[in-house]
């Protein structure tokens, strides 16, 4: 006895060393990124400073001009030189050569532009983090920049290329695990970050809405068990900011989606169907005659309703076997329940009251034909 009390003692301790080592590295990265942010924005304010108390320089603005010429035919051709290595893409040499351009030229009036075409070339790269830090720089170092919005499209197209969300649905399948296939990547270094600062900071047209529901779709993506809860609070967030968005009809349904992953069949617990069958009622406000999303809708609720019609119909079952055969009635039903058939037969007009026409309701009806009559109300058909 002393020994298992011993080892629960050191598996609790285990625990808690793990949550706490988690914990820490939770702040320390935290804190890690308050100071990186800290010192962009120092930069910023010094760029913004001397940008302001810059004198033109017309000859200034025709060299950098000429570099981002220069950079522009290296992204598109290409092109070498004898120390430049061949391993080096030219995206990154196209970078290099407007990077160059704006060290040595800082406020030039092509300041932004310069900047502008380094994030695209990072974004043709698939560097997240590197399209992350040159779109902050045009939004703290040149918050005038006029195609701001254009460099923001650049970097949230680079996000869901890169996560590649899409979800494959077959509402035809009996079993749960094989109805809904959510797909994609998740765990991409900085991405979330990428979409954060879109989310943030972009149009609430397009660009916010877009990264807001890219945000919540990562998190469903993770498959975590403790992510499923963040992912639907990030839908509702989705919903509570931009409800005007063409985007809603698709975040309920995914918030839907997010709820019947964890359905597992009719021996488990049904509230995951209650929730899914309440979101796909809100989705129909939102299909607006479109006849495919009509569509969509009505193949969600006849799938969920055969789930409960399903579940229902288990339930009854398992009722109607505690009292047979009778000599295993002692055996079989627990000593609080006291009259089996009346939740057989609850559950058995359930099934029929939600949908006669059904396989489901026909087996109830048989059901409900063997059992005895009911003494109370309880039980009776509506």
């Amino acid at each position: 006895m002393i020994r298992w009390f011993l080892l629960l003692c050191c598996i609790v301790t285990a625990w808690a060393g793990e949550a706490k080592m988690q914990s820490s590295d939770d702040m320390e990265s935290q804190e890690q990124e308050e100071r990186r942010l800290s010192t962009f924005l120092r930069e910023a304010a010094e760029y913004r400073i001397g940008r302001s108390q810059a004198t033109p320089d017309p000859a200034a603005d025709g060299a950098v001009a000429a570099e981002l010429e220069r950079a522009h035919a290296m992204r598109e051709v290409g092109g070498r030189t004898w120390y430049q290595l061949w391993l080096i893409g030219r995206f990154t040499r196209a970078r290099w050569i407007a990077l160059d351009a704006w060290e040595e030229h800082p406020y030039t009036i092509h300041s932004g532009a310069v900047i502008h075409f380094m994030l695209e070339c990072r974004a043709e790269n698939a560097e997240v983090r590197g399209t992350l830090t040159e779109l902050q720089r045009l939004w703290y170092y040149i918050p005038d920049y006029p195609d701001l919005s254009a460099a923001m499209l650049t970097a949230l197209e680079l996000g869901e290329r890169l996560q590649k969300f899409e979800t494959a649905v077959d509402l035809e399948a009996d079993d749960p695990r094989q109805v809904v296939k959510i797909e994609g990547r998740s765990f991409i270094f900085d991405i979330d970050d990428l979409f954060r600062f879109l989310s943030q900071h972009g149009d609430r047209e397009s660009i916010a809405p877009r990264a807001a529901l890219a945000l919540a779709r990562s998190k469903l993506l993770s498959g975590e068990k403790e992510d499923r809860w963040t992912a639907r609070r990030a839908y509702e967030d989705f919903l509570e900011r931009f409800p005007d968005s063409p985007l809603v009809f698709e975040a309920v349904l995914e918030q839907a989606l997010s709820h019947l992953v964890t359905y597992k069949g009719s021996d488990y617990d049904v509230g995951a169907l209650l929730d899914a069958r309440d979101l796909v009622d809100i989705a129909e406000l939102e299909a607006g005659g479109d006849p495919g999303r009509a569509a969509l809708v009505s193949a969600y609720r006849k799938r969920i309703t055969a789930w409960l019609q399903d579940r229902d119909l288990s339930v009854a079952m398992w009722y109607s076997r505690r009292t047979r055969p009778l000599w295993l009635a002692w055996l079989k039903r627990p000593p609080e329940l006291k009259d089996p058939d009346s939740g057989a037969r609850f559950y058995a007009n359930a099934v029929i009251g939600r949908d006669r026409a059904s396989p489901q309701a026909g087996s109830a009806t048989a059901l409900l034909q063997r059992l005895p009559p009911g003494a109370g109300v309880l039980g009776t058909a509506p």
